[in-house]
């Protein structure tokens, strides 16, 4: 079964009473990290935290902006180790109750990659790409604890410039979802040996992952269905395309063993 982040009462917030109404109305957000593939060996991606636009309850013309901070003393995240259903928790503080209308995802400074034991910069394509716009809503009740999935799509993000010598850049492409209303799509593909990307695609929009050592791969994903689209990136196999993947809420979809063909 996959490992759900679903809403939890929370009683910790119930606080004392003070002159403003609002100002007790308390509820927990969580800012989770989630798959975030690329065909290199290692990738570090800065990060500072997570600002969150909110319209308090009962001061609805007023838009307020929350910080959450990435706490640890080192901020450089190995992200590409994000597969498979593996999340980092990044962020967590309490919002006032009222509705989530957007944020910025805020990035470092520091960013690289390994390759083939060797460490090459990232440097981010525009300096204005420090702060990232998460596209991302969410009405905030009272005593309950909500999880924003952040998907850094390292595969669409790291862009080769040059081949020799290797120089690149990082354009980052980061997707936010509710945790309220996803669920899941796991598989494993065969032969092991290939490190395919897995696109998860719904009308013109999309998602990519890669699989873990395990040879499995995994999505978090509002609920709906789907086409998979797993592109071996090794031209002596064919690619593969599996439609109409269903996703129900608080569920997972299981998908069998996907195997890959080699051209003939």
């Amino acid at each position: 079964m996959g490992k759900f982040l679903v809403i939890a009462l929370i009683s910790l917030f119930l606080l004392s009473s003070c002159e403003d109404p609002s100002s007790d109305q308390k509820a927990l957000l969580n800012v989770i990290l989630v798959d975030s593939p690329a065909k290199w060996d290692s990738v570090f991606v800065s990060f500072l935290g997570v600002e969150v636009d909110v319209r308090v309850q009962g001061r609805e013309s007023t838009l307020e902006t929350f910080y959450f901070e990435y706490k640890p003393g080192v901020k450089e995240i190995e992200i590409s180790a994000l597969v498979g259903g593996e999340a980092l928790l990044m962020a967590r503080g309490e919002l006032p109750v009222g509705n989530i209308v957007g944020g910025r995802l805020l990035l470092g400074d520091t960013h690289y990659l390994w390759l083939n034991d060797r460490r090459y910069p990232l440097p981010l394509a525009d300096s204005r790409l420090k702060e990232i716009p998460l596209d991302f809503e969410e009405e905030v009740e009272f005593g309950l604890a909500y999880d924003m999935l952040v998907d850094f799509d390292l595969e669409r993000s790291i862009k080769v410039l040059n081949e020799d010598p290797l120089t690149l850049n990082l354009d980052p492409k980061v997707t936010a979802i509710s945790g309220i209303g996803s669920g899941e799509i796991e598989g494993r593909i065969s032969p092991s040996a290939l490190k395919p990307a897995i696109y998860v695609i719904s009308g013109d929009d999309s998602l990519s992952t890669q699989t873990n050592t395990s040879s499995t791969f995994l999505f978090r994903i509002p609920s709906g269905v789907y086409t998979i689209y797993v592109d071996p990136k090794d031209d002596r196999y064919d690619s593969l395309v599996i439609r109409n993947v269903p996703v129900e809420t608080n569920s997972q979809t299981d998908l069998e063993l996907l195997t890959i063909l080699p051209k003939e």
